[in-house]
């Protein structure tokens, strides 16, 4: 006080000099502000050129492995109904379809060409590569379907190592199925079915009606026996849909309460339109050559008595198919402690309905079961703030982990290239067909014009 005399001038300036000091301490501040969050930008950045980096280390490490393991998973024996495709398709190539046996020895039998374009398929790759290009198709086509699935699997979730883990389980169970039949086709139409219509309830995008229509015209010309499942996959939305409005348009009461709590019951508006796709795609079996067989077949083969001697028309053997019991477990496991969509469980029971009263069915049970099993697991996480997808992506993506992951698949795939080698020493199972006997009758008998007593099992071979 003694140093200042505090006037009218003397004060306004001490006052600015006061202001200025503020203005600086303020700049200094926001300088320190704008210092820090750069450096946290840069931070973050830089965690997210690593993260997609690690992706990428994890998404190429794990292609390789689940090829390497797919391929050795396809067995080399070719299965019995694949000699006959071949024959089939020379046939039609040859002739047309005009829905007669000729491979019978009594007359005007008629017949079924149920998979006729796959059977054409086939008996072109069979001259071009024979039966090498045919178990090369096989490996080709359980490839696609495996990389179809992991990308679908990860555009449902958005959850990188629940979309590899529950491809890997997929690959396991549907390793059995593997063969050059029409079904190796039927499997990738049929995932494409559940991704576009997921994809389109998601985003209402019209483009996938098309798609879907497509795949109802392609399922009833490359393996007819399998058009009816193309309407089941649509029944569980459409339960749902149902289900949704009933619960919403009610009063609150104890049962309701319970199903918003534990289920998902948002009332989508685009499932009227998949209703009315369902039943356009009824009119895409007009669009064969097999006249009006796709709305016949399944009922004259039920009626039939196939059942007891097909053995893909008997009931499970659940000993047979672990992985598809552990994801079934797992589904109805998670739904206990988690917030799911109903239509999960719905498709889930459905398919364990059917895969009960025939073992076909196990098939399409592994393979539109592991995008219920992936959602339900990646709820289950999200609901109870679970962050492990990037956690175990930088795990994986580490190079001794990458190392050790390929070596351990390098060591599964040659224990089952050991085992397969043993079992399956060739394309053609000397221990399952006549060979020796064909060869004898083919080079002192005049076959083509014998009648030959012939067994179900090889009769496609001979």
């Amino acid at each position: 006080s003694r140093q200042f005399t505090f006037n009218f001038v003397d004060n306004t300036y001490v006052l600015c000099y006061i202001r200025k000091g503020c203005d600086i301490m303020t700049k200094t501040k926001s300088k320190k502000n704008m210092i820090k969050k750069n450096k946290m930008d840069e931070k973050q950045e830089k965690e997210q050129l690593t993260m997609k980096k690690n992706k990428k280390i994890f998404i190429i490490t794990f292609v390789i492995c689940i090829s390497i393991l797919a391929i050795f998973l396809v067995k080399k024996t070719l299965q019995n109904d694949t000699f006959y495709t071949i024959k089939i398709g020379k046939l039609i190539l040859e002739n047309g379809i005009d829905m007669k046996d000729h491979f019978s020895f009594h007359s005007n039998l008629p017949y079924t060409y149920p998979h006729w374009l796959y059977d054409v398929f086939i008996y072109l790759i069979y001259l071009i590569g024979g039966y090498t290009g045919i178990y090369i198709s096989s490996i080709v086509l359980f490839l696609i379907l495996i990389y179809f699935l992991f990308f679908a699997l990860y555009k449902i979730t958005n959850h990188l190592s629940i979309s590899a883990f529950s491809t890997f389980i997929a690959t396991l169970s549907l390793s059995g199925f593997v063969t050059a039949r029409a079904q190796l086709v039927s499997f990738i139409l049929f995932a494409l079915e559940v991704y576009f219509i997921e994809m389109f309830l998601k985003n209402g995008k019209k483009k996938y009606l098309l798609f879907l229509l497509l795949i109802s015209l392609a399922i009833c010309n490359i393996h007819l026996a399998v058009w009816p499942f193309y309407f089941i996959i649509f029944l569980p939305y459409f339960a749902e849909y149902i289900l949704s409005l009933i619960v919403n348009k009610k009063k609150d009461n104890k049962f309701t309460l319970f199903l918003k709590k534990r289920f998902d019951l948002d009332v989508n508006s685009n499932i009227k339109y998949l209703f009315l796709i369902m039943l356009l795609s009824i009119f895409t079996g007009l669009i064969t050559p097999l006249k009006g067989t796709p709305y016949t077949y399944m009922i004259k083969t039920m009626l039939g008595n196939s059942q007891k001697y097909i053995a893909e028309h008997q009931m499970i053997t659940w000993s047979s198919s672990p992985f598809v019991i552990i994801m079934i477990f797992e589904v109805y496991f998670l739904s206990l402690f988690t917030r799911v969509k109903i239509r999960d469980l719905f498709m889930i029971t459905g398919l364990t309905i059917m895969a009960v009263t025939s073992i076909r069915h196990i098939s399409l049970l592994a393979l539109v079961g592991i995008f219920c099993f992936a959602r339900v697991f990646t709820l289950y996480f999200i609901n109870n703030n679970l962050v492990i997808d990037n956690t175990i992506i930088n795990f994986m993506s580490r190079k001794k982990s990458v190392i050790c992951t390929v070596l351990i698949t390098i060591m599964m795939a040659g224990g089952i290239y050991f085992i397969q080698g043993i079992k399956n020493p060739d394309y053609i199972d000397t221990k399952t067909y006549p060979v020796l006997a064909t060869e004898y009758i083919k080079d002192n008998l005049d076959y083509k014009n014998i009648r030959l007593f012939n067994e179900y099992n090889f009769g496609s071979y001979l």
